[in-house]
């Protein structure tokens, strides 16, 4: 979501309510895989084969990255040990990646961080940067010549002529991972395929992945306020959900049916089953701007406007995730992965809180829009010395072990009873976690992600059966492992023209008629179509 720009801090951040995971379509498109130049040689390249781990049985079963498993507990009496011995050998590396919280403290200082390098056998410097200024800083640490030997490259953080970069700058790790080479790396082989297409540019792979799950995003909604306004359940189409929202609504007690004009008309292209970002027929790229579901969206977000139903200081993500832990709206974009803090909390504010599923509009069949099936690669800085690359992949291959592990659960809680505590496998963070765990290993690789609210059974069973019902309905972004350089450049502009027209609808500024007439031949001009030309280039050499 390039146009919101989240901080992920406090109550509520954007990271518990979005996650890194779930497609929001639009704005949440990444563009990373294949460049133009080199397509044909990209589908040459045999992806590393996929082993899927199976170390602790889920009590909610998974399936693919649509359904994640759910746990109850984590199974400290079960852990085993999926790494022998250290993975380094006493070498130094540099880490550039990023944090969506607060930047942890100096290594000197920090016992979390300490602890990790003991482990690994290895110094890993950690340069680690707020997410929101991370494009600007790989960016000047790599005009300045000095590459980190390991570099975090994010779906949401495109960075221009990518291909390009990754082939005069980072090594091409393809036989050292490729097809059953990687079982040197049983945890890395447990990362599904779909993920390590992101990572093929240039007739290579040319870094690790972190996978993500790819369920769409729920309407997050606050169950017992509907139900004081009279509405029990959730609604079964789209008009039903317009006029819960109405129902809701009470400005005198400061609350709305829903938090900003984008939420409202992601609504509406869900219920309308609107493409995810792009659709692809026959070789063909449509746009989601360009269709009629698009524009029906809009119409019906603009009704939920004037009914009032939507909150007067809503215009961005951040407001809404702001406006929604203050319980000043109903409903907001949520995420799977971030279902556990939101439930969390709601659960702790003494709120009832459910997953709802966008019903569909009259005629129509609703969606969700599938998220990208990874967050981050990790990169390695060019070099022709194998016993570093593998060194690197070795410490990969530990940072991503699984669930149930006792290298997962080092990465991810740390030491116990410094930075965790444990009551019959409920695991919950010390203040001291807050404050170190801002270093980011889980950014250079990561294990398939569980749904996992220590606590809290009632919220795992709540968004795995969200899951299971909306699996069928999830489509995917075509173009989310292609490349295009001009989608790279020019998605920031592109978005902004989007996010301009959909508040303009919305907010009865400019009539639904002004998306086609305005909004697409300025799109189209301003590098879509050209982007679509790259996209469908690339797609055609597949």
């Amino acid at each position: 979501m390039n146009d919101f720009k989240p901080t992920r801090r406090g109550f509520l951040s954007a990271a518990v309510l979005l996650g890194g995971a779930a497609g929001t379509g639009l704005l949440s498109a990444c563009g990373g895989g294949s460049a133009t130049g080199t397509a044909s040689a990209n589908t040459r390249v045999i992806l590393p084969s996929y082993f899927p781990s199976s170390l602790v049985e889920a009590d909610l079963p998974g399936k693919g990255a649509a359904i994640q498993p759910g746990f109850f507990k984590y199974p400290l009496d079960k852990l085993k040990k999926t790494v022998e011995k250290a993975p380094g050998s006493g070498s130094t590396f540099s880490f550039l990646t990023l944090t969506f919280g607060a930047v942890g403290t100096q290594k000197s200082q920090n016992q979390y961080w300490q602890f990790m390098n003991k482990e690994l056998n290895a110094d890993v410097d950690v340069q680690t940067t707020l997410a929101d200024s991370y494009l600007q800083k790989v960016q000047t640490v790599i005009a300045g010549g000095q590459v980190p030997d390991l570099v975090t490259f994010g779906s949401n953080y495109p960075i221009p002529q990518t291909p390009a970069l990754l082939k005069s700058k980072f090594t091409d790790i393809t036989g050292y991972v490729s097809g059953d080479a990687i079982k040197d790396y049983p945890n890395l082989a447990n990362i599904p395929t779909e993920a390590w297409q992101a990572t093929v540019f240039n007739g290579g792979i040319y870094g690790v992945p972190c996978p993500r799950p790819t369920g769409g995003a729920p309407i997050l909604a606050y169950t017992d306020s509907f139900e004081t306004a009279g509405v029990t359940g959730a609604p079964g189409n789209l008009e039903e959900l317009r006029e819960a929202l109405k129902k809701v609504t009470n400005p005198g007690k400061s609350l709305w049916g829903v938090s900003n004009p984008f939420s409202a008309a992601y609504y509406g292209r869900l219920g309308n089953g609107s493409p995810n970002n792009w659709r692809e027929e026959n070789g063909k790229f449509t746009h989601e701007i360009e269709t009629d579901e698009f524009e029906a969206a809009l119409a019906w977000a603009a009704q939920v406007k004037q009914d009032g139903s939507i909150h007067p200081d809503g215009i961005t993500v951040e407001d809404g995730n702001r406006l929604f832990a203050a319980r000043n709206v109903a409903t907001t974009l949520g995420s799977a992965t971030g279902w556990p803090g939101v439930y969390a909390a709601a659960v702790k504010a003494g709120a009832k809180i459910a997953p709802w599923v966008a019903p569909a509009a009259e005629g129509k069949k609703a969606v969700l829009h599938a998220g990208s099936p990874y967050g981050f690669f990790t990169a390695f800085a060019k070099t022709e010395d194998a016993e570093r690359v593998k060194e690197m992949l070795r410490i990969a291959n530990y940072i991503a072990a699984p669930f149930g592990s006792q290298e997962h659960l080092n990465v991810t809680y740390g030491v116990k009873d410094l930075h965790w505590t444990d009551k019959n496998g409920v695991i919950t963070p010390t203040d001291l976690a807050k404050t170190e765990k801002g270093i980011s290993f889980g950014y250079l690789s990561n294990a398939p992600i569980p749904q996992f609210n220590p606590g809290f059974e009632d919220g795992t069973k709540l968004i795995h059966g969200f899951q299971t019902k909306t699996e069928p309905m999830l489509v995917t972004d075509p173009s989310l492992v292609l490349f295009s350089d001009t989608w790279s450049n020019k998605k920031a502009q592109l978005n902004t023209l989007i996010t301009t027209a959909i508040n303009d609808v919305v907010l009865g500024r400019k009539p639904v008629s002004a998306i086609k007439s305005e909004l697409v031949p300025a799109w189209k001009a301003a590098g879509g179509d050209q982007a679509r030309k790259e996209f469908e280039d690339v797609f055609a050499a597949k």
